[in-house]
């Protein structure tokens, strides 16, 4: 009987290693646990108190930005430096863009009044800035018109504008109605030739004979003005342009290499400048013997038309 006990006193004592590792692998994993469980709340706080902070000092801001910026009198509207440039007066730029004196500066839609202004046909670019404490400066810039066309062509005889009947094209070919009548519309250059029918202003022409017209355009504004100075430009024809100048002498010219036929017309203006003759058409298309027929002038006229007859007569005498 006590060789029984005595060995179920051992296995009792050789399990109680096992169960003390046990008991402290539980007490490290219930020791884990809880620091982990600290160290998520110490976040969650930290983060929690970051907030509230921001929150405040965000509400602090505001009530201060309302009270020293958008609510402060001394930030009020009282003074518009504008630059129209010709386009529009003040009354019409308070109704494109809603300013009026006594706004908070701050608190103006400086882009949604820039896009509003750039809508307008004749403005080629819009300068928008506030100038603190009261000031809004506005600068516009117009489109500067180089050809006048007409909507139906019958009426192109007049080569003068006419309102509700005209377009006005900038060097980009840029269409536009203007608002009010400039007198350098009455003196511009007339373009012929153009279908105008699906023509909308305030719209760039995708149109090839504009473009080359254009070109043209550019190129002889290089001449003198007091030299030669262009009345109308027929496109009309898809190989050719014929320009007509302030004499009514026509030069036609075609759709390529538009620099060696400039200088064409530059030796016949020089000519007729030295000799005092006058050009009535000239083929600058051709290179070689290039066709050109001068005005008669009255005494080269009634030489002209001189019967023989009298010529004999007065050899005779």
């Amino acid at each position: 009987m006590n060789t029984k006990r005595s060995g179920l006193n051992r296995r009792k004592v050789g399990r109680s290693p096992g169960r003390q590792h046990l008991m402290e692998l539980n007490v490290r994993t219930a020791s884990l646990k809880r620091q982990r469980r600290q160290k998520a709340g110490n976040l969650l706080w930290k983060v929690f108190s970051t907030v509230i902070i921001l929150c405040l000092l965000a509400g602090a801001g505001r009530l201060a930005a309302q009270k020293f910026f958008f609510k402060n009198s001394e930030y009020s509207l009282k003074h518009i430096e504008a630059h129209f440039d010709g386009i529009m007066n003040m009354e019409e730029f308070v109704q494109a863009t809603g300013f009026t004196n006594g706004q908070n500066l701050f608190l103006l839609d400086l882009d949604q009044a820039n896009k509003k202004l750039t809508a307008h046909p004749e403005v080629l670019s819009v300068n928008l800035e506030r100038i603190l404490p009261d000031t809004i400066k506005v600068d516009l810039e117009r489109r500067h018109p180089v050809f006048l066309i007409l909507v139906n062509n019958e009426d192109a005889e007049g080569d003068t504008y006419i309102p509700g009947k005209s377009f006005l094209c900038d060097e980009n070919g840029y269409l536009f109605v203007p608002t009010r009548l400039n007198p350098e519309f009455l003196n511009l250059p007339t373009l012929q030739g153009i279908d105008m029918s699906d023509t909308v202003s305030g719209k760039r022409m995708e149109n090839e004979r504009v473009h080359f017209a254009l070109h043209l355009q550019k190129a002889l504004s290089e001449i003198p003005e007091d030299t030669f100075k262009i009345r109308t430009i027929d496109a009309s024809k898809p190989y050719s342009v014929v320009v007509t100048d302030a004499s009514n002498a026509r030069f036609t010219f075609g759709r390529k290499d538009i620099p060696s036929q400039i200088e064409r017309l530059r030796k016949l203006l020089e000519h007729c400048q030295e000799t005092g003759r006058h050009l009535e058409t000239a083929n600058l298309m051709i290179a070689r013997n290039t066709p050109v027929t001068f005005v008669l002038t009255p005494e080269k006229t009634s030489a002209k038309i001189m019967p023989l007859n009298s010529g004999k007569k007065g050899t005779q005498k």
